[in-house]
């Protein structure tokens, strides 16, 4: 891949709506790692209602990621530039890992949810069908939402090193194109 003719350094900002779904997953994603840690902390027989804020926020996550990868693709602003050799693959690497992540991890929740042999209460918004008691793929679907969760950590940490990396090392605007208030120049 090489480089873009729009420098790094003058990109203009991503229209509103990549701006919009980055930071409403970014939310969502942490304020389902933080239920996530609480439930885990909670005693088994009291996690239900808590279980049910994980679940909620998890299915936002997965309603968000279809129209926020549409928004990036339709996005004509020149901010998916990348430079070529070694960090553009790494940044292309990452980028691909962590929408992997954001799509796996609330599928497996939800399968490991509906294959558990009963309905599960959202908040008393609506309950979830079960398909049944599944128990291999129940276990399954457990074991990969409990890997990913660190997978995650990591890429999200890894993801902001990257940003602050181009504001502090390479001091380029690629931080501050994703910051709210920024006006074009």
């Amino acid at each position: 891949m090489t480089t873009s003719p729009v420098s790094p350094h003058s990109a203009p900002r991503p229209h509103w709506s990549v701006l919009l779904f980055h930071w409403a997953m970014a939310a969502l994603i942490v304020a389902t790692f933080i239920i996530g840690q609480v439930m885990e902390d909670m005693p088994r027989a009291e996690r239900l209602p808590v279980m049910g804020w994980h679940v909620l926020a998890g299915l936002a996550v997965l309603a968000l990621f279809l129209p926020r990868i549409l928004a990036v693709m339709r996005d004509k602003s020149g901010t998916r530039t990348r430079p070529s050799g070694w960090t553009g693959r790494i940044a292309a690497l990452m980028h691909g890992l962590l929408y992997l992540a954001m799509l796996v991890l609330p599928i497996s929740g939800l399968m490991a949810v509906m294959t558990s042999g009963r309905n599960f209460p959202v908040i008393g918004l609506f309950s979830l069908p079960t398909f049944g008691a599944i128990e291999w793929l129940h276990d399954l679907a457990e074991d990969i939402h409990e890997t990913l969760i660190p997978v995650l950590v990591v890429l999200v940490i890894l993801h902001v090193v990257a940003a602050l990396w181009h504001h502090f090392v390479v001091r380029d605007d690629v931080l501050a194109r994703y910051l709210p208030g920024r006006k074009d120049r």
